[in-house]
């Protein structure tokens, strides 16, 4: 029996660990994206805190470090500029050497209907949500292919890609749109340097960003979130963890033939 329990223990992990890999998570500093740093990291991955809050990512980084140390570190990042992006590539490569996984989880989702939209609010969810996505996995990709090994791009876009779900998203819907679309032309381009690109679609996730979306009243908040659980097939609003294990599943060689994807994670929502 000791013997099997071995047997199985090496098995998973040859198939869902990431040791010696690196991966890039954009967005990590809270949120859905610390929770997917945290699972990269226990996975065995070197992670990179890409974050426009670098105290916030500092922390993130410092609590992974904590359980194995120089094993994280944490850059102040703007995905929507091209220069800061190139940095943070950069910056990467030197500390860990190579970049093996991409992690595009940084977004903003602020709530404007489209008759009181401005022109700047709508270029400033594309700059972050698109063009973020874009720049990144660009750099990533191209980082990748001179590596000659392969890689793992990860998008993180929204179920409000395939429905919208409530008015004043129109900028954030749109974005995310474009973004499973970019993830499956990607994964068409760079295919044949194994690199696999593929995109999860949260629901409602119990966030700091979903806080804010609700003014930060603990009363508006519980009422959204139950509003939404209730609506889902599991009866309940999703976690950081919940995504983050779709992630590290797709960044694993479990999903080593899985490329062009986009896996949906809301419980139900969509079908209930």
């Amino acid at each position: 029996m000791i013997a099997r329990e071995r047997t199985a223990n090496a098995f998973l992990t040859e198939l869902f660990g990431l040791t010696m890999k690196v991966a890039v998570v954009t967005g990590a500093g809270s949120g859905i994206g610390h929770g997917i740093a945290r699972y990269l990291a226990g996975a065995g991955a070197d992670v990179v805190i890409a974050d426009l809050s670098l105290d916030a990512g500092a922390r993130v980084a410092d609590e992974l470090n904590a359980a194995r140390p120089e094993s994280a570190l944490a850059l102040r990042t703007d995905v929507s500029d091209e220069a800061s992006v190139a940095a943070t590539m950069r910056q990467s490569i030197e500390r860990f050497g190579r970049v093996d996984i991409l992690v595009n989880d940084a977004g903003i989702f602020p709530t404007t209907p489209i008759a009181e939209m401005t022109l700047q609010d709508w270029e400033r969810v594309q700059a972050v949500n698109l063009r973020g996505t874009f720049l990144c996995l660009r750099a990533a990709a191209l980082q990748m292919r001179k590596q000659g090994s392969g890689g793992r791009i990860i998008n993180i876009s929204s179920i409000d890609s395939l429905h919208p779900s409530m008015v004043g998203l129109a900028h954030y819907d749109a974005s995310k749109g474009g973004v499973n679309m970019l993830t499956r032309s990607a994964a068409l381009e760079f295919g044949a340097d194994k690199i696999t690109v593929n995109a999860v679609l949260p629901g409602m996730i119990a966030t700091e960003g979903v806080a804010a979306m609700t003014k930060g009243s603990p009363g508006a908040m519980a009422q959204t979130t139950a509003s939404f659980g209730a609506r889902t097939v599991l009866g309940r609003v999703g976690t950081p963890e919940d995504i983050a294990a779709c992630v590290l599943f797709l960044a694993s060689e479990a999903a080593g033939y899985i490329t062009g994807q986009t896996l949906v994670c809301d419980g139900g929502y969509l079908i209930g």
